[in-house]
């Protein structure tokens, strides 16, 4: 994933914060642990937002622990103890990882392309033991970038098509936090809808670099299938009519996906994920779509 699922600091209280970061903190841990330092570089606020999902679900709270780390060698830490879910969270990530990787490498420009090459080897080798230690994630996310290039590659494909492979795979990773089948129709229906929202947000965060380099992206793909309109650069023409119709989409998809969530029976961590759903995503749409000068499309946060 992509680090746009994160909280809206200046609302977290300071011991919600400092949680939070004990839950990034054992992430990381975990990740370093398993599949080496270099994984510690790809953590990310999604896949810290996962875990903090996957622990408030469990029954058993596995507490807190103190530690150093490469970021913090002088002064111990406090991080959340590992325990399965942060072992799983951390096998979806690199497997994620990889996926990403293979999709950056089809259809980006060549400077990108030829960094993830050469990354590609070291994450391939990250996600075949990631699904060694939890095979359920070959099937969830394996086939990720075959649906996501065939997509691609359809002349005729939407928007919403286009989000498909990464909702479904987000939507089976959800799944995997729980054994409780009633929760999990609920996470997979919030996987889903969590999935459809960052791609999208992440193609509204690219669309000018997709322009400039001939990169595949949904709304350019919607609004300039030809792309006639984009031969002289991205035009505020088009601009606005992609950050209308794709502010829109992402809103309807957090509505839905407020919905889902609510249905949940949280035994911690209630209050940071509240930030995170009712907060943190919408500011992380702000800051998208501030950058392209369009403040008056997101009412709300200041």
């Amino acid at each position: 994933m992509f680090g746009y699922i994160k909280p809206f600091k200046p609302e977290l209280r300071l011991k919600e914060y400092d949680t939070y970061k004990a839950v990034y903190c054992g992430l990381c841990h975990e990740m370093g642990a398993s599949y080496g330092p270099f994984a510690r570089f790809t953590l990310s606020y999604d896949f810290t937002f996962a875990a903090l999902l996957g622990l408030a679900l469990q029954e058993e709270f596995h507490g807190f622990q103190m530690s150093r780390c490469m970021a913090h060698p002088m002064k111990k830490r406090p991080r959340a103890a590992s325990c399965e879910t942060l072992s799983l969270v951390s096998a979806c990530a690199m497997s994620m990882l990889h996926q990403k990787l293979r999709d950056n490498m089809a259809d980006s420009g060549p400077v990108r392309r030829l960094g993830c090459w050469m990354a590609c080897p070291f994450t391939r080798r990250m996600e075949k033991k990631a699904v060694k230690a939890f095979p359920p994630i070959g099937p969830a996310l394996g086939s990720m970038m075959e649906r996501q290039l065939a997509v691609e590659a359809d002349p005729g494909a939407t928007p919403d098509a286009a989000a498909e492979p990464t909702a479904s795979a987000l939507s089976q990773m959800f799944v995997l936090l729980s054994d409780d089948p009633v929760k999990q129709r609920v996470l997979s229906r919030m996987g889903y809808l969590m999935g459809r929202w960052v791609y999208f947000i992440d193609a509204l965060d690219d669309l000018e670099d997709d322009a400039k380099d001939g990169s595949f992206n949904p709304f350019l793909k919607r609004f300039d299938p030809d792309g006639q309109r984009t031969r002289d650069g991205l035009s505020p023409e088009l601009r606005q009519e992609i950050l209308e119709s794709a502010t829109g989409t992402l809103n309807l998809t957090v509505g839905e996906l407020a919905g889902c969530y609510e249905l949940l029976d949280l035994k911690r961590y209630k209050t940071i994920l509240d930030n995170v759903i009712y907060m943190g995503l919408t500011a992380s749409m702000r800051q998208v779509v501030e950058q392209r000068g369009e403040r008056k499309l997101l009412p709300g946060i200041s």
